[in-house]
């Protein structure tokens, strides 16, 4: 059956916290939170939330700062930031099966026509991802 990675609910989870942070001060400068204070508060092992944070920094997601006030931050608003491009920074690209992108990766070729379906199975998920804010999110 399908289910999303550990990393992408801790992920989506991490954020969530800081945007809970953002929400509680709004039109404030937002302040970060050291990565150990999002490990307990969310029950995430540190050295795993650490690489997360670091994947979503790269995607542009967060923003770290060092020193004694340092920590990491939302790089954009909640409600600016979609749920697929969290999924896709942690995961990639979304594919059900592996024959989306290249049909001759399976020996049934452009012949198969359970493809259709994970076809509109993958555009269902995208679709929803798409219209998903981390806001949505955290309002419920």
């Amino acid at each position: 059956m399908f289910s999303v990675p550990t990393k992408t609910q801790y992920g989506i989870r991490a954020l969530v916290h800081l945007a809970r942070i953002d929400a509680a001060s709004p039109g404030a400068p937002s302040e970060s939170e050291a990565s150990a204070g999002i490990a307990k508060a969310e029950g995430i092992p540190s050295r795993y939330l650490e690489g997360i944070l670091a994947q979503l920094k790269a995607a542009g997601l967060v923003l770290s700062e060092r020193g004694k006030h340092g920590g990491y931050r939302l790089a954009k608003p909640a409600s600016e930031m979609r749920m697929i491009e969290i999924v896709e920074a942690l995961e990639g690209e979304v594919k059900p099966v592996g024959c989306l992108d290249d049909s001759g990766v399976c020996a049934q070729g452009d012949c198969c026509l359970p493809r259709i379906f994970w076809v509109g199975l993958k555009e269902a998920i995208d679709g929803y991802l798409g219209s998903r804010t981390l806001r949505d999110v955290i309002e419920g």
